[in-house]
């Protein structure tokens, strides 16, 4: 299954005569359509399939955005997850400039992360300040030899530990780390993926199998109407929380440990004006089950998580890939908000006021190599470096993202290893 053509490289590259093979992308994520657009680039024609009514609307959607240096991560005393936190923030944004432009990536940044040291923290103010140290030495050391920059950071600014007058917390410290809108983002790469002449989206195509035949490889779909898609000569699945069902499916089971979980968040639109003209800092609590605040003042959005209420199922078992359902999205949002409130009293505004007409929730399902949920201290979660793409056997590769950060290195190597075979 070789072609021959001669095509405009898209979007604004000279003419080349290439050789491209026929390769399917399952999962339209930003993993899996960062994957369509590089082997598309290179000359491949590629068929993206994804089960919603359009792509990038799931985790990659519904997220705060922070492209994390490891300051989360505090209680993986190994320093593994930090470093591969921080080495794939570094090539977030050089990766997507492929589709981005610069000034574009600028507007879609927002500001610096605090983070706030909850009484009840699993680690002391103490404890953490020396892990962020060692975040920012080894963050120092990868920017100098690299000659990278952290979002386009032109100098790093500081850890910054102060008090704090609000008798929930311990401390609060300022870090350099941020963050992207990933609404603008998925908007971007998704008018990329629909105009590159080489990708065809098949949207509303939910995958229940893959199967080999004759050397190449085919998809069924779980509609019983459709008819067997293929010969394609390989094959990448990126479906996220349903990637281990059909790899299991298609005859390649992993029974490794796992924990799947579905947490939602809160997006208030006129954000400003709800909080009574000053938005909060963003911050987020550690360690243990607390949340994130994010605003984005070029869309004036904000986004909130309180994981008592927001992390709504949780299970070992293989997931089937269903959202739950949220019985009173209302009374969630407000949960949210008080839950946080304790963290930042900034958010007693929106408790006044309400602005529900202003506010939705959004979630999806987080599938991390674990058996026990964040509050236990021994928890794998509290390690995530273990990722990447794997090929189960010629041609078929599955792909695990591992977080946000890392959608943009893992996407740039598996499609590297696509096209080395």
């Amino acid at each position: 299954m070789f072609y021959s053509a001669r095509f405009d490289n898209w979007p604004h590259r000279k003419s080349v005569f290439v050789t491209f093979m026929s390769i399917s992308v399952v999962g339209g994520g930003l993993t899996g359509c960062l994957i369509a657009l590089e082997l598309a680039e290179s000359g491949r024609s590629v068929v993206l399939f994804e089960k919603e009514a359009e792509i990038l609307t799931r985790a990659s959607y519904a997220n705060e955005g922070k492209i994390h240096l490891g300051f989360v991560y505090a209680a993986d005393t190994s320093f593994r997850t930090a470093k591969r936190m921080i080495d794939d923030a570094l090539q977030f944004r050089p990766v997507l400039e492929r589709w981005i432009s610069s000034r574009e990536f600028d507007e879609m940044l927002y500001d610096r992360f605090d983070y706030l040291v909850p009484n009840s923290s699993m680690l002391s103010a103490d404890a953490i300040e020396a892990h962020f140290n060692l975040v920012m030495q080894y963050l120092k050391e990868q920017v100098a030899t690299k000659s990278a920059s952290y979002l386009g950071q032109g100098n790093l600014q500081p850890v910054v530990r102060s008090g704090t007058d609000n008798t929930n917390l311990q401390a609060r410290f300022s870090t350099p780390e941020q963050g992207v809108w990933p609404a603008a983002i998925a908007q971007k790469i998704r008018e990329c993926v629909s105009l590159h002449p080489k990708i065809e989206v098949r949207v509303g195509t939910a995958i229940s199998k893959i199967r080999s035949e004759r050397n190449a490889w085919f998809v069924t779909f779980e509609a019983s109407d459709l008819r067997d898609e293929g010969p394609f000569d390989q094959i990448v699945n990126c479906a996220w929380a349903g990637r281990r069902r059909l790899d299991a499916a298609s005859g390649f089971p992993d029974d490794g440990e796992w924990f799947y979980r579905y947490k939602f968040g809160v997006v208030l639109k006129n954000a400003r004006a709800a909080f009574g003209g000053e938005p909060p800092r963003n911050s987020t609590a550690v360690l243990g089950a607390f949340g994130d605040s994010v605003y984005h003042s070029v869309e004036d959005t904000h986004y909130c998580s309180w994981y008592p209420v927001g992390m709504c199922f949780s299970s070992t078992d293989l997931a089937k890939d269903e959202p739950p359902r949220i019985d009173d999205p209302e009374k969630a949002i407000l949960k949210t908000w008080k839950g946080y409130s304790a963290m930042d009293t900034t958010f007693e505004a929106l408790l006044s006021s309400k602005p529900l007409e202003n506010a939705h929730i959004v979630g999806d399902f987080i599938a991390a190599r674990a058996q026990s949920d964040i509050q236990d201290p021994q928890s794998k979660l509290h390690e995530r470096h273990s990722y990447g793409s794997v090929e189960l056997a010629p041609g078929y590769w599955s792909v695990e993202t591992g977080k946000y950060t890392s959608a943009a290195r893992c996407a740039h190597e598996c499609s590297q290893r696509v096209r080395g075979r």
